[in-house]
């Protein structure tokens, strides 16, 4: 099975945008955790992982955002995932959730 394509990822991120940002909502809204839960479930191997991890990191090239704010994520939208804090040196292929 091919690994997830990046504009289907980034279709389901895109509602969070807004709580990636400094001054973004405290809380995440509910589509952008129904887009998390999507993207969660599309990585079912490393392969996949890593995939997903390169195409934030290309993507979230392009605004201003928080990286230590995508962590987050997985517990305010009631995910048992521990998403990196993806930024321009993050190692993709070092991701482990």
């Amino acid at each position: 099975m091919a690994e997830p394509s990046c504009p289907r990822v980034i279709r389901e991120v895109a509602p969070c945008l807004s709580f990636f940002q400094d001054d973004g909502p405290a809380k995440p809204s509910k589509r952008c955790c129904e887009g998390v839960t999507e993207v969660n479930g599309m990585a079912k191997t490393k392969k996949d992982r890593v995939a997903i991890c390169e195409c934030l990191k290309q993507t979230l090239n392009y605004i201003d955002y928080d990286p230590k704010r995508i962590p987050l994520l997985g517990k305010q939208c009631g995910l048992t995932i521990d998403l990196p804090p993806t930024g321009q040196n993050t190692n993709c292929s070092q991701v482990a959730y």
